[in-house]
């Protein structure tokens, strides 16, 4: 409550404040438009990241590919070289593997009653178990031309990677397989399949080859086929049947959903999607394999997290520097300021009346300086006139206290007077009485007085009137001394 006051009654505060806020408003504009295009730069930089992930991936996935079908293409000529011996498609089998050691299985079936002297079924099947190979041709049980992996193949007469939504009933992982018709020899045209050859990859062992291409430690990579299903996943439950639609279930959105329709279409681009409490951004392109799909999820915070990181720093840093711009303009504009606090002190003590205060010279060349110096010439000069004032009034006093003097004189000397006055009027009274009575009774009685009282009375009055004149003449110098 004591601060509002303070910096109403405060120019430097309110200075400083403006100056501040000014500064805040400054730096918020560019500090915004800095990050604005830091964020850009970042994004475009994640783009390239996830591209060039992408595009690493794809190229793995595709060598990887190739050398699977390479290899098959391979052991198909062979198989066609061998056809008429049942008995070389074991070691043909264990071949594959020994010579591939990404493949974790090789079938090779022919059609059922291919080979009479073997049964209905002839099929002779290769696997890596416990780093050791082993193998069996005994399926004559098993009705493999029922299975999509066989059957398809030789109903379409070419290559095609399975669904690995579909279990292996021989390997226990997730795996994916490649299958290759073969014909005989003789079939130049390739009319007629004899068998299919089917090599099994594990999906984990592919799944961590790309993992290993990612450019951010949470990004990963997956593949998806036409069918929705994943190819590649980190997760490996998300390589079983129907994972795909279990997720959109766990986190419905329309960006969710329009991933999945374009990575099915074999479409490319990116999008923003979150998944729980993360957000992710998805780049998606489809494989060389037209069935499959990669795509890459980058999470935002790691794609922004050195973005995250300059916009605490910048903030911790404009806050600071806002403070200490504070401080330093209220300390430098409060040193600026000081002799006009002086000044105003000044002026309030000359307008108590302390006219003898003495104000500083200074040498600054600025308005301050300028307003110092005539205050201290207006002050210098008002003390000059005040000075004469005093000792004019002190002139005028003592003229005053002579006035005073001769004027208690006048006084004294006009009581005196009128003291006078009325003393010799109190004196004429009794006279004036005599003399009135006397020539009174002298009026009355002349006719029965006797010549001594006539005598008598007429003294009286001779003698009272003298003392009238006397007493007039008194009065006639006092009042001639006064008029003079």
């Amino acid at each position: 409550m004591m601060i509002k006051p303070h910096i109403l009654s405060s120019l430097s505060a309110r200075l400083s404040l403006w100056i501040v806020t000014i500064a805040t408003i400054l730096f918020v504009a560019v500090l915004w438009i800095m990050l604005w295009f830091a964020h850009r730069a970042l994004e475009e930089e994640a783009t390239q990241k996830a591209l060039a992930t992408l595009e690493s991936a794809s190229l793995t996935i595709d060598n990887e590919l190739s050398k699977i079908e390479t290899a098959v293409r391979n052991m198909r000529w062979a198989i066609e070289q061998h056809i008429d011996y049942p008995e070389a498609m074991m070691g043909l089998s264990r071949q594959m593997l020994e010579t591939n050691p990404s493949i974790e299985g090789c079938n090779i079936a022919f059609r059922p009653d291919y080979y009479p002297s073997k049964g209905h079924y002839f099929m002779v099947y290769n696997q890596r178990l416990d780093h050791n190979i082993v193998g069996s041709d005994n399926y004559s049980n098993t009705k493999y031309d029922e299975q999509s992996w066989f059957a398809n193949a030789l109903k379409t007469g070419t290559a095609e990677w399975s669904d690995p939504s579909e279990v292996s009933q021989y390997i226990n992982r997730a795996i994916t397989s490649y299958n290759v018709p073969f014909y005989h020899p003789t079939d130049k045209e390739h009319k007629l399949p004899v068998g299919v050859i089917s090599v099994d990859i594990a999906l984990d062992r592919l799944s961590l080859t790309i993992q290993s291409t990612r450019p951010f430690p949470n990004t990963y990579c997956s593949v998806m086929n036409r069918q929705g299903s994943f190819i590649i996943h980190p997760d490996t439950t998300m390589l079983n049947p129907g994972s795909l639609k279990n997720q959109l279930e766990m986190y419905p959105s329309e960006e969710g959903q329009r991933l999945a329709e374009a990575m099915k279409n074999g479409e490319s681009g990116s999008i923003v999607l979150r998944l729980g409490d993360t957000e992710y951004y998805v780049f998606y392109c489809p494989s060389r394999n037209p069935d499959w799909s990669l795509n890459i999820f980058c999470p935002s915070d790691e794609i922004f997290e050195s973005y995250h990181q300059l916009l605490r720093l910048v903030i911790i840093v404009t806050i600071v520097g806002l403070l200490v711009l504070l401080l330093f303009s209220l300390f430098h504009i409060a040193g600026q300021l000081l002799p006009l606090y002086r000044l105003d002190k000044s002026a309030q003590k000359l307008a108590e009346g302390h006219f003898d205060v003495a104000i500083a010279d200074t040498s600054r060349q600025d308005e301050i300086g300028h307003l110092q110096r005539a205050f201290r010439a207006m002050q210098q000069s008002l003390a000059v006139y005040l000075e004469k004032i005093t000792e004019q009034r002190k002139s005028i006093d003592e003229r005053g206290e002579e006035l005073r003097i001769a004027y208690m004189h006048v006084k004294e000397e006009e009581n005196a007077k009128a003291a006078f006055i009325h003393s010799a009027t109190d004196q004429l009274s009794s006279p004036v009485i005599e003399i009135s009575l006397a020539v009174s009774r002298m009026g009355q009685e002349h006719s029965r007085l006797t010549h001594d009282e006539i005598v008598r009375l007429a003294h009286t009055v001779d003698v009272q009137t003298q003392i009238v004149v006397d007493l007039l003449d008194k009065m006639l110098k006092v009042a001639n001394d006064q008029s003079s």
